[in-house]
């Protein structure tokens, strides 16, 4: 190589370099805080009311208040394998044993109220509304041979059945579930030899639809929209799909770009969130560690972030809508960070 093919190969790789540092510099822009989470790692992020729970893989409970984010957080060590937040600064979880559900105070040292799990009943999943007045929970019952799923509200009095299949169907699985701010309506979501959803009325016990999508294999995420009127469902790969919680008929369809990947991992979405003002929706790709941002009415995007140099495991949107909360899957970093706005 002559003196002047070196000059531009190093012109080149400079410039290379730059615009490298001018996009990591823009990803890391809209970094506010960093907050010392659980030293295990975080299993998922919560925002119930105006507090920010993280809940460790050891199922640890540290929660913050949003709008002072420097108070140290309250720590809970609750006995269970399955734990999340509620309204009116409580948790709620599953014991071990003799299973029932119990809700306790954020530090888990007094119960308030408990309701008992059928009789062998194994929880797997429990998962409250945004507003955290209701909530679902998933089991195993009858010897673990059907996967069940029941509501409850916040004053815990009794849980109601909504739905229940063979846990030993091939080719089944419920991955997630959400239910809306008034307890109306729970979303179901997985795979029934291809992916899979149904949105039932919790007081006329009636299905409103149940549909299989044939373009995709599985869905892992569901939320509603703060409304109930809007759920959004993601794919295991690139795609979010937003319905009509009462048709199911697709309004919008969101695309994370396809990337290049490590031979050994593949692209996926892990977890998605919407704003408590509904206007945004938020998701979380992997291995890329890159949170990326729509507007509710648009199939394009407004913004995206480099979360993480490890992996992203939750995120979360403060009260405001303003920032997001994430978490990470093997690290104690928890990381607020300011929103992309929508243009006027």
């Amino acid at each position: 190589m002559n003196r002047k093919h070196r000059k531009v190969v190093v012109v080149v790789i400079i410039l290379a370099g730059l615009l490298s540092l001018i996009i990591f510099s823009n990803f890391k822009s809209n970094l506010v805080r960093q907050l010392q989470g659980p030293i295990e790692g975080t299993d998922s992020v919560i925002t119930v009311g105006d507090k920010l729970s993280v809940i460790s893989k050891e199922n640890h409970v540290f929660t913050w208040q949003w709008k002072d984010l420097s108070i140290w957080p309250v720590v809970a060590k609750p006995a269970s394998n399955v734990v999340t937040t509620i309204a009116d600064d409580r948790m709620i979880y599953a014991t071990a044993g003799i299973g029932k559900l119990v809700i306790t105070d954020l530090k888990a040292d007094k119960e308030l109220l408990s309701l008992s799990l059928p009789y062998g009943a194994e929880c797997k999943k429990i998962k409250t509304s945004s507003n955290g007045k209701f909530g679902a929970v998933s089991m195993l019952v009858d010897g673990k041979d059907w996967l069940k799923l029941a509501v409850f509200d916040s004053n815990l009095m009794d849980l109601f059945f909504v739905f229940q299949n063979d846990a030993k169907e091939e080719n089944f699985s419920l991955d997630d579930f959400d239910i809306t701010n008034n307890g109306n309506l729970i979303t179901g979501v997985g795979r029934k030899e291809k992916a899979w959803a149904f949105v039932k009325d919790v007081k006329s016990e009636k299905i409103l639809w149940e549909k299989t999508f044939d373009e995709y294999g599985r869905f892992t995420c569901a939320e509603f929209s703060p409304d109930g009127k809007t759920i959004y469902i993601a794919e295991k790969v690139r795609f979010i799909i937003a319905l009509d919680a009462i048709t199911g008929n697709i309004l919008r369809t969101y695309e994370i770009p396809q990337y290049n990947t490590p031979t050994h991992q593949k692209q996926n979405i892990s977890s998605i969130a919407i704003s408590p003002d509904g206007k945004i929706l938020a998701a979380d790709t992997e291995p890329a560690r890159i949170v990326w941002f729509w507007g509710w009415a648009a199939d394009k995007e407004i913004g995206k972030i480099y979360a993480s140099d490890l992996t992203v495991s939750g995120i979360a949107f403060s009260p405001d809508s303003k920032y997001l909360a994430t978490g990470c899957l093997v690290a104690p970093e928890i990381k607020i960070w300011k929103v992309p706005q929508l243009n006027k």
